[in-house]
C-alpha cells in the first residue's frame, strides 16, 4: 500500500512540474512553443507499466499507438503459513502496445490523457492495461512521459505458480499477479 501511495505522490509531483515547466517556458524566453509532433517517435521507458526498455510510437501527441518491449521485474507478497508475509522477486520480459488519446492539454506543451493496451509477460502470460498518461515537452524534439495504471493478467497467478514451482495453496497478498498497480517514466524522441 505504501508503494501505491508513493507512486501516486510521484505522479502528482511530475504533473505539477510539468505545469510549472510549461508556464516558465511560456513566460521566460518568449520562444515559440514546440510544434505539434506527428509521425514516428522513439521511446525509452523505465518502470512496471511499460517495462525497462524501449519501443516506437506512431501518431501525434494527441492520439496514436505505442509499442514497447522491456525487462519487467516484479515483487509479489506471498502470505505464509505463520501469518506473516514473504516478498519474492521475479524477473521476466514484457511486451505490449497501447492506444492513447489526449483528454486535455493544460498548457501548449503538456498533455494529459488515457490509454488502453495489451500486455504479454513471460512470467504472467496475456493481459491488458488501463491507465492514464502525462506528457510534456522538454524541447522541440524530446518529450517526457509518465504512465500510470492497472495491469490485469487473468491467468497470472496460476502461471506464476506453475512456472516457479510454487505450491498450489500459495496465496498472494493484494495486489498480486492477477492485478497490480504500475508506473513508468520515459522519454519520447521525435526525429
Amino acid at each position: 500500500m505504501r508503494t501505491q501511495i508513493r507512486a501516486v505522490g510521484l505522479a502528482a509531483l511530475v504533473l505539477a512540474v510539468a505545469g510549472s515547466r510549461s508556464a516558465l517556458a511560456q513566460t521566460g524566453s518568449g520562444a515559440a512553443p514546440p510544434p505539434e509532433h506527428g509521425s514516428l517517435s522513439l521511446l525509452l521507458n523505465i518502470g512496471g507499466y511499460s517495462g525497462f526498455g524501449g519501443g516506437l510510437a506512431l501518431g501525434t501527441r494527441a492520439a496514436g499507438i505505442r509499442g514497447l518491449v522491456g525487462w519487467a521485474p516484479v515483487i509479489f507478497a506471498l502470505d505464509n503459513l505463520s501469518g506473516g508475509t514473504d516478498y519474492k522477486f521475479y524477473s521476466g520480459l514484457q511486451a505490449g502496445g497501447d492506444v492513447y488519446l489526449r483528454i486535455f492539454s493544460p498548457k501548449e506543451t503538456s498533455d494529459i490523457g488515457a490509454q488502453l493496451g495489451y500486455r504479454y509477460s513471460s512470467l504472467l502470460g496475456h493481459g491488458f492495461a488501463v491507465g492514464g498518461y502525462a506528457q510534456f515537452a522538454l524541447n522541440r524534439s524530446l518529450d517526457f512521459n509518465l504512465s500510470i495504471g492497472l495491469l490485469f493478467f487473468p491467468d497470472g497467478e496460476d502461471r506464476l505458480k506453475q512456472d516457479q514451482g510454487l505450491p498450489s495453496s500459495t496465496s498472494f497478498a493484494f495486489p498480486g499477479p492477477k492485478a497490480n498497480f504500475a508506473l513508468s517514466v520515459g522519454l519520447a524522441f521525435w526525429p
